[in-house]
């Protein structure tokens, strides 16, 4: 009775689903970030007076419910709102996967009939075999008429089997096909194809119209990562590069010609402010696991990288063998070798795990196919090491020099400055407000209200408009924020050269693309060109023979914070040639950026040992080893270089390793590091030739890493 009860009471509410008729939309704008991407639809529905259920289906699966927007209501209001997986429902293939299936279909039908005619040659074959015995129990025939069935016998199994030959050759060419075209198929294949979201609707408009709706979500298995082109004439012309955007989706709904913006945020990433509350020490039993801050990771994932190579170091540099790197979730791995090397196959995984016993563990997404890793220490104790790398923030200025442009387009703006020199302290007053208010100045920047830190990291250049609001036109917009005066800042979009408008917030950096794009859900990329530009570069090449024998090309970058440029590998080309690939990481430097060029096989090394230079070997209580090497460094070139060589001279850890008799030449020496530099400049065919010696003694029967 309870089950006829409650079948009862479901009837009406499958009958109403029955009769919302799916309402039609399509999709106008996706902005893809590093990770993630948000849909605007739009959608024409007409509504009666009162309750209106709409339901938009054919959707992606991978909707996060909590980011659903709709817009464009006029008097209507949401009474409901609700995503749902249809697993009935399935994705409308493309003209292109219905093409390759119906080959595959052709071609398994073709090899169907190809193995027919091979069984029906096989049944002849037997039936001849069959047909041969019974002939040879015969004793009326004659010498020629044996010879005769012999013949044919003869013959036709030769034929028979020539033409089997040919049939299985045939279908091994078909086997084959049928691998290219599946792999094909599995590229514009998606796992979400056997489900599809909906957004059920429920509204309340007050009179029957017409509305265009505009429905905005997100959806994360999406998301664009950069890559760059690095090219050189010449080391007296600048670096040609080409900023480009390979963006990925598989979200399970085509983006049939949609309005593209690239934005280097990543809403993924935990916005929450952290809360430092008091630390308290006290005595404790065993090991307790010290805390670390959260690493601000800039790497984005990569998918399109299949192989993953590098080098596991420690925090001071030193190769790390045998270090487990595993793809996480999986059983795939492998170890680094003896000079802390390693190469892994990826399949499909988004990040790599690090690991060694005694070193913190790290994981890092899959950003590149060359990942160098450096493990910290996992002290025993309660130890905590914060490194910090500091470097001018992008975009930033002088604040007086910011402050002073601020006065010349803001009326009643007036600055103050305590020295009078570049660089020095200055206070914004706007007249008429209290002398006392001016540290609690509003500053609006493109409508979003920041502090003075957010208006000094804008470039002067980028400022279109200033205009200031105090009194009560200011708190009647911002409340008591703005009681002390607002600052309102406008700033620029930028055009970039290849159809690419560039418009630069407070956190991201926005590329409104052009031209519309149509991107498939598959695993297929689709590369947009964002920018192009000259950079003008200082060219110089290096050398440390200690570790590398090769000399490698570099070009170092000066005011490299105004493109916008992101972490990511770059192609090579110097001199109309391809030199492989680099990476270009602006996250790990400040003043300039340094870009290798690949290696000059036309500028020679050579490093070799110096023997016997000292005798003694025993000193006392001491073991003394004498080191000494001779670099030479050679210009096959027609062009004269110039060169930076190095070296070093190992650093003592420890009061019983002593590093005594060191002798540099005229090498710059480094106490801290201990590295030897030399900085040549070398004419065509010339040669230059260092050399550097040290001693190190330590305790006899102890042994140490030289």
């Amino acid at each position: 009775m309870k089950k006829i009860l409650l079948l009862l009471l479901l009837v009406p509410a499958f009958l109403f689903a029955e009769n919302v008729k799916p309402k039609p939309s399509k999709i106008e704008r996706v902005t893809v970030y590093l990770e993630g991407a948000s849909i605007e639809r739009t959608a024409t529905v007409m509504v009666i007076p009162g309750a209106n259920e709409l339901l938009f289906d054919n959707l992606s699966p991978d909707i996060e419910e909590s980011s659903i927007q709709i817009s464009g209501l006029e008097k209507a209001s949401i009474l409901a709102l609700k995503f749902n997986i249809d697993y009935l429902d399935k994705k409308v293939l493309s003209e292109e996967y219905k093409a390759i299936e119906a080959t595959i279909d052709a071609l398994e039908i073709k090899k169907a009939s190809l193995e027919n005619t091979i069984y029906g040659f096989e049944e002849e074959l037997k039936l001849l075999q069959k047909n041969q015995r019974i002939n040879s129990d015969a004793t009326d025939l004659s010498l020629q008429k044996v010879k005769e069935t012999a013949t044919y016998y003869r013959q036709r199994v030769t034929e028979i089997k020539n033409e089997i030959f040919e049939l299985r050759l045939e279908i091994v060419t078909i086997n084959e096909q049928f691998r290219d075209y599946g792999n094909e198929l599995a590229k514009l294949a998606d796992t979400k194809q056997e489900k599809r979201g909906e957004i059920s609707v429920k509204i309340d408009a007050p009179v029957a119209t017409s509305l265009t709706l505009k429905i905005k979500y997100k959806i994360n298995n999406a998301g664009w990562f950069p890559f760059y082109d690095l090219r050189a004439s010449n080391t007296s012309s600048p670096i040609d590069l080409s900023y480009k955007a390979n963006i990925y989706q598989q979200s399970g709904t085509d983006w049939n010609d949609v309005q593209l913006v690239l934005s280097t945020g990543d809403p993924n990433t935990d916005n929450t402010k952290p809360e430092l509350l008091p630390k308290y020490l006290n005595f404790t039993y065993g090991r307790r696991q010290p805390q670390y801050a959260v690493k601000n990771m800039s790497y984005k994932y990569n998918p399109t990288i299949r192989t993953v190579s590098g080098t596991v170091l420690d925090d001071s540099g030193v190769p790390l063998p045998g270090v487990n790197v595993i793809e996480q979730g999986t059983s795939n791995g492998t170890q680094t070798d003896f000079e802390g090397n390693y190469t892994l196959h990826v399949n499909g995984g988004r990040e790599l795990v690090y690991s060694y016993v005694g070193f913190e563990s790290t994981q890092m997404p899959i950003h590149s196919s060359l990942m160098n890793v450096s493990l910290n220490e996992d002290q025993a104790v309660l130890q905590e090491v914060v490194v910090t790398g500091s470097s001018r923030a992008r975009g930033s200025r002088d604040p007086f020099d910011v402050n002073r442009l601020l006065a010349g387009k803001a009326a009643g703006v007036q600055i103050l400055n305590s020295s009078g020199f570049s660089g020095a302290n200055s206070t914004v007053r706007i007249r008429g407000m209290s002398s006392n208010s001016t540290s609690d100045l509003l500053y609006v920047i493109d409508g979003i209200p920041g502090s003075e830190y957010n208006f000094n990291k804008l470039n002067p250049d980028d400022i279109s408009s200033v205009s200031v609001l105090k009194g009560a036109s200011a708190t009647s917009i911002y409340g008591s924020r703005g009681v002390n005066g607002v600052m309102l800042i406008a700033t620029k979009g930028k055009t970039g050269s290849a159809g690419v408008s560039k418009e630069t917030g407070l956190t991201a950096v926005r590329f409104e693309i052009d031209k519309k794009y149509t991107i498939n859900s598959n695993a297929e990329i689709t590369v947009v060109e964002i920018d192009k530009f000259a950079l003008p570069a200082t060219y110089q090449h290096y050398a440390a023979p200690e570790l590398n024998e090769n000399v490698f090309l570099t070009a170092t970058i000066k005011d490299w914070e105004q493109y916008d440029l992101l972490q990511g590998e770059a192609n090579i080309y110097f001199e109309g040639n391809y030199a492989g690939k680099t990476q270009l990481d602006p996250f790990a430097t400040a003043d300039s950026l340094n870009v290798s060029l690949g290696v000059d096989p036309g500028v020679v090394v050579k490093r070799e040992k110096i023997d016997n230079f000292k005798s003694k070997s025993f000193f006392g209580g001491n073991r003394i080893i004498a080191k000494g090497y001779k670099i030479e460094v050679k210009n096959n070139k027609k062009t004269p270089v110039t060169l930076r060589l190095e070296d070093r001279i190992p650093i003592s850890e420890n009061k019983e390793i002593k590093i005594d008799d060191m002798e540099e030449g005229d090498a710059n020496y480094n106490v801290k590091t201990g590295v030897l530099q030399w900085n040549l400049a070398l004419p065509s065919n010339a040669s230059s030739k260092k050399q550097f010696t040290y001693v190190v003694k330590y305790p006899k029967g102890k042994q140490i890493n030289l």
